[in-house]
Parts: structure tokens; C-alpha cells; sequence
């Protein structure tokens, strides 16, 4: 119940949007011409987009990072698996 609730609050792209969702309030407070306002919301917009472009490279780094210590650390063996077919008599003969 936890997760389904508050996990997707927990994650980077939740604080970013929370944090530039509270510069576009307080944007719209203090800037009250219609132009100079637009203006500032595009920004927001474009450092939202870089600060979830830094966040995604950040996540996709660690986990590559993690993923090479574990693989160094513990080596897996790979095994091929081949998978079973049955045949039917009619299909064989």
C-alpha cells in the first residue's frame, strides 16, 4: 500500500517538478506582465528539462556503475538454456 501511494513522491523527477512547480508560483506572483511572465515560465520549463536530463544520466550511471562492481564482484556463469520442443509423430514422419 506504501509503495503504490508514495513511491512515485520519492522519486528525482517528483522533487524537480515539485521545486520548479513552486518557482512558477511564486514567478507568477512577482512578475505581472503577461510577457515578462511567459518568458519566465519557458526557463522553468528548459531548467526542468536539464534538471531531469541530469537526474536520468546521474540514476542510468549509477545503476551501470553498480551493475559492473556487482558483475566484478560476484561473476555469473552464464548457462544456455535450450528449450525443449516436442514433436509430434505425424510432424516427424
Amino acid at each position: 500500500m506504501f509503495n503504490k501511494l508514495f513511491a512515485p513522491y520519492l522519486t528525482l523527477d517528483a522533487h524537480i517538478e515539485a521545486f520548479q512547480e513552486t518557482k512558477r508560483g511564486l514567478t507568477d506572483k512577482i512578475i505581472t506582465d503577461p510577457t515578462l511572465n511567459k518568458a519566465a515560465h519557458e526557463y522553468i520549463d528548459s531548467q526542468t528539462e536539464f534538471a531531469k536530463m541530469l537526474a536520468h544520466n546521474f540514476t542510468d550511471i549509477a545503476k551501470y556503475s553498480m551493475d559492473s562492481i556487482a558483475n566484478k564482484w560476484f561473476p555469473q556463469n552464464e548457462e544456455v538454456v535450450e528449450a525443449k520442443t516436442t514433436r509430434s509423430k505425424t510432424a516427424a514422419a
